[in-house]
């Protein structure tokens, strides 16, 4: 191996040390706040995407006591990341699939992607399987489907949001029927009904956004379940079996 040869394994060598030290610093709460930054601004400069974009992302996965320095930290990993425009896309559903702390790593898709790739990416993290037991697993259900509400989703989506109208957790269903009443899928209306004469505890205020739903989209109740006349909490059933509100 000649001189030149030498020196490019050299420099290899010494780059990957360094993207390894750099990475092991950004995952470190507890490292010295100037290292930290100075691991976040080396990766803001390296070219590789596949590699700074990853490392910056995880950056995202923990929060400083002294919030100030947090949000500069993930400001100026935002900016490392965004930098890399559509090279970015990638190394970010991938990041979203793992992580639940995903409010930063969405904002910087939503910066870079344009509307089908932001619901497609969210749907791809959500997870319709029993996760009763992982909380981290159900918040992030819940944090998607409060996202996905600012979107007009695909019909087969709405679809498999149904599948949340039955999780054992409030918020998440709650979630899953703020962000269906947005939808225009047909079966949206029969899916909510069940809520309509709900009178538990637990879903009382579903019940009261699915009532409020129903009157402002005038949506037409199931004849053989419904009568004429009230409901409650200020709507009714009127003759044309329409909910509408009696205030």
């Amino acid at each position: 191996m000649g001189l030149i040869d030498k020196y490019k394994e050299f420099k290899r060598k010494r780059l990957e040390k360094a993207i390894i030290r750099n990475q092991k610093l950004i995952q470190n709460p507890k490292a010295i706040k100037e290292d930290r930054a100075a691991a976040i601004d080396f990766f803001k400069t390296h070219e590789n995407p596949d590699q700074s974009v990853p490392a910056l992302l995880s950056r995202f996965d923990y929060s400083l006591e002294h919030g100030i320095n947090d949000t500069r930290e993930k400001e100026s990993a935002m900016e490392g990341i965004l930098s890399f425009k559509d090279a970015s896309l990638k190394p970010i559903v991938e990041h979203l699939q793992v992580s639940t702390k995903i409010a930063w790593p969405i904002k910087a898709f939503q910066a870079v992607a344009n509307q089908e790739e932001v619901i497609n990416a969210l749907e791809s993290c959500l997870n319709y399987g029993d996760i009763s037991f992982d909380q981290g697993t159900v918040d992030k259900n819940f944090d998607i489907l409060c996202y996905l509400r600012d979107y007009s989703i695909p019909d087969e989506l709405s679809a498999k949001i149904f599948h949340f109208l039955d999780d054992h957790d409030e918020r998440v269903r709650f979630a899953a029927v703020e962000l269906l009443l947005e939808q225009k899928e047909p079966n949206i209306p029969l899916k909510l009904e069940k809520f309509l004469l709900d009178e538990s505890a637990e879903n009382t205020r579903i019940r009261q956004s699915v009532l409020t739903g129903f009157a402002k989209n005038a949506w037409k109740v199931n004849k053989k379940d419904f009568k004429q006349g009230a409901i409650t909490n200020g709507f009714a059933v009127n003759k044309k079996f329409i909910v509408v509100s009696t205030d």
